[in-house]
Formats: C-alpha cells, structure tokens, sequence
C-alpha cells in the first residue's frame, strides 16, 4: 500500500534487477523533484502485477510491455505516456536464440525444452508462441519442457548453463536485418555468453510507460513533458540504462495496432496464451 501523497511507479524485473534497484530509486527522486510530486519505486515480480498496481491505485505509472499495454489499454485502467526509441526505432523483435552449434531452425527444435521471460512479455514468450500458432504448430505442446526465468538476463542464463535447449528475448536489428543487440548483451552491446540467434520475429511495438487513470491531467502533462525532455543529463542517463531509452516519444494507441492484429491472427487458430483466468483485466477484443 502507497503511502499517502505518494505515487507509485513500477517496473517488472525483466533486466538487471540488483542494478536497476539503484537506478530506479534515483531516476524516481530526479522525477519527483521535477515534477512537484513524490514518486518511489516498485519492483514487481511480474508483468500482471503491474496492471494490478495500477487497477488498485497502488501504481500511477508503469513501465509496461506491449501486450499488458494492450490488455491495461482495454481495461481503462490507465493511457499511454510514452515509448522508448532505440537504435532510432519504436520497434523491436523477438529472438530466439541457442548455444553454438546446436541447431539452425525453430523446426529442429520441436520437442526440446525453452525457457520464456515471464508469463506477459511479448517478445519472451507471447510472439514466438503466436509466431507457432501462425505456422500451423500447436503452441502448447511444440516443446517438451517450458520453465518462466523471470527477466531477460535470467533465460539467457538458463539457456548457457544447459537448462533448456531454446530462449526468447528480445533483439533490435540492423539496417540488414542481422540481430545485433538483445537480452544476450549488455548496455554497451557485448554478448554476455556466446550465442546463435536462429529466428527473429516481428516487428513488435516497443513497451510503454503509462499513467493511471486516476492521475489529474495537469499532473500527468507535467510527467510527460518530463519523460520528452529530461531536464537533467543524469536523468536521460538513466532512462538510458533502465530503459535502454535513447529518448522517448510521445505514444498513442495506434502504436500497438500490428501487434493487436497478430493477436487476432492467433486467437483465430485457437491459440490465446496472453489470456489469464482469476483476474479483471479485460483481454483485448477479437
């Protein structure tokens, strides 16, 4: 529970959760003194607790991914502030990646075990189980083994040491078309382990910051002219690590329609995985 005259703004653990405890504290107070209210960070363990915060009054913003942007979108809980630009792109895409040398193609590894980011992200779990369903596979039982690392950093980890045989992450590519940074680098760009990336899916819209319904407009204008232009350089410094943000833009609903219609294409086959029981949030309309 927030306390009083305070608001909450969370973030899931899909990076570096120890650095960004540090970051996310700083980046807080910087926006707290900016903007003329007291924020203070919140770490949730996933994805879905985001849109809970948010629906409890718990969060006033979130930094969330693009199929619980969807999803929060759907269930008014909270609008669109802004997207971060990487690379010069609003856009990314999902990878899957595999130790060196072990196979070449999605296909060759049907029946092998996979490790997915969390339950909600897109480009750690919801594309690529999409991208099967598009194929003509059936999602649910293409592998043998699936295990939920938690972050980015943990799938990479669990595919280096052996765990699984496939991971999911997300990846930006070139001008050619060649991933060449993702959940396997760190913010300078340099591999964390050696690893082949055999597919790359998408595009997918970037993830987004939102803000609570329940926030006065006045407030939320004054949050998001912060977030464009970041009066101070330590802050846009660490967007930059946290958010892996070179600057953020200005985002509208519009942004998240080609994911939408790839979530269309795969509930037509049958194949809904972002879809939770037990829980108010509305699933996006067919």
């Amino acid at each position: 529970m927030r306390a009083r005259g305070t608001i909450g703004f969370g973030l899931a653990r899909a990076l570096d959760f120890q650095a960004s405890l540090g970051q996310m504290a700083e980046l807080c107070e910087l926006l707290s003194k900016e903007v003329g209210a007291v924020f203070y960070p919140h770490h949730a363990l996933t994805y879905r607790e985001l849109a809970s915060g948010l629906e409890r009054g718990e969060l006033g913003l979130a930094w969330t991914p693009p199929v619980t942007a969807i999803e929060i979108l759907d269930a008014k809980l909270a609008s669109l502030l802004v997207t971060p630009v990487r690379r010069g792109s609003t856009l990314y895409h999902s990878a899957l990646l595999v130790r060196p040398g072990t196979a070449t193609s999605l296909l060759e590894l049907k029946g092998r075990r996979v490790a997915w980011v969390d339950r909600e992200s897109a480009t750690g779990h919801l594309v690529p189980k999409m991208h099967l369903a598009t194929m003509g596979h059936d999602a649910q039982t293409f592998f043998s083994q699936e295990i939920f690392a938690g972050s980015h950093i943990g799938v990479v980890e669990a595919l280096f040491t052996g765990r699984v045989d496939l991971c999911a992450t997300f990846c930006k590519l070139d001008g050619g078309g060649k991933p060449v940074t993702g959940g396997w680098t760190d913010g300078d760009g340099r591999p964390i382990h050696p690893i082949e990336v055999i597919a790359s899916i998408g595009p997918v819209p970037n993830d987004a910051i939102m803000a609570a319904s329940w926030l006065e407009p006045e407030l939320r204008a004054r949050i998001l002219r912060w977030f464009l232009d970041p009066p101070a350089t330590r802050a846009r410094k660490l967007l930059a690590d946290l958010v892996r943000a070179e600057s953020c833009l200005a985002v509208t609903p519009s942004h998240y329609e080609p994911l939408r219609r790839l979530m269309q294409q795969s509930a037509a086959r049958g194949v809904t995985p972002w879809r939770r029981t037990g829980t108010t949030i509305v699933p996006p309309r067919p």
